[in-house]
């Protein structure tokens, strides 16, 4: 998908909690899980149903002297089970679907849901993006279209990484080409987000020792002076 292309009104609606749409930003796309991260809930879920099932209706030939009511217990027994086993299915799905990113032509915002009372929301400037890995590691990964896309910048590594995402690769390849406009579009507010890494890379390639960072005294840092002296 080209970025400059203009997008559908139900995917510029997505909600972005970090963000403020800007004029003449947009939503390059937002990233949802995999259902088959769903499949191990599920699973459980269905397990539990038949187990109790079968305990119910297998329970008059197993325990040959049970009564009614033992029985009506027995099966009152098994529908609470398995309504608390619903419940965290229900929860527990909630919070994976949770999980998402919404890449606009200048952000990537990344929703992490943990539990259900629970959210942490961390943005990454497309002005800061550095590198756009994707991971599909096994057969399922490869053969149902999913895997991990990781999003790095230079203080940010390991924190933007989406697992389960569906077509991992078609995602990266949107994020590089709203990269690579921004870049384009706003070549002044590239530099300047690089400028001060690189320019204390230079400064300790030239003079051996690190930068006395300025948040320390508040005052600008001259390299014409001797031994990092400050003006």
């Amino acid at each position: 998908m080209n970025p400059n292309q203009p997008q559908n009104d139900a995917l510029q609606s997505a909600y972005n909690p970090l963000k403020v749409m800007q004029p003449g930003e947009r939503v390059v796309c937002e990233l949802r899980r995999h259902p088959i991260g769903l499949f191990g809930i599920y699973f459980m879920l269905a397990v539990v149903v038949v187990a109790a099932v079968c305990a119910v209706a297998l329970a008059p030939r197993i325990f040959l002297g049970i009564t009614s009511q033992n029985q009506a217990v027995l099966a009152l027994g098994a529908v609470i089970v398995c309504a608390i086993v619903g419940l965290f299915t229900y929860v527990g799905s909630i919070v994976y679907k949770g999980n998402r990113w919404v890449v606009t032509t200048d952000s990537i915002t990344q929703i992490d849901q943990t539990s259900l009372f629970s959210k942490q929301t961390s943005q990454l400037s497309m002005a800061n993006l550095e590198d756009v890995t994707v991971e599909q590691n096994g057969f399922l990964p490869s053969m149902l279209g999913y895997g991990r896309l990781r999003a790095e910048s230079a203080g940010q590594r390991g924190k933007f990484v989406f697992d389960y995402c569906p077509r991992p690769n078609d995602c990266a390849k949107q994020i590089i080409a709203a990269h690579e406009a921004y870049i384009a579009e706003n070549p002044s507010e590239t530099y300047a987000a690089n400028r001060a890494l690189a320019n204390a890379a230079a400064f300790n390639q030239a003079y051996g020792q690190p930068v006395q960072g300025s948040a320390q005294t508040g005052q600008p840092f001259d390299p014409t002076q001797p031994n990092g002296q400050r003006q």
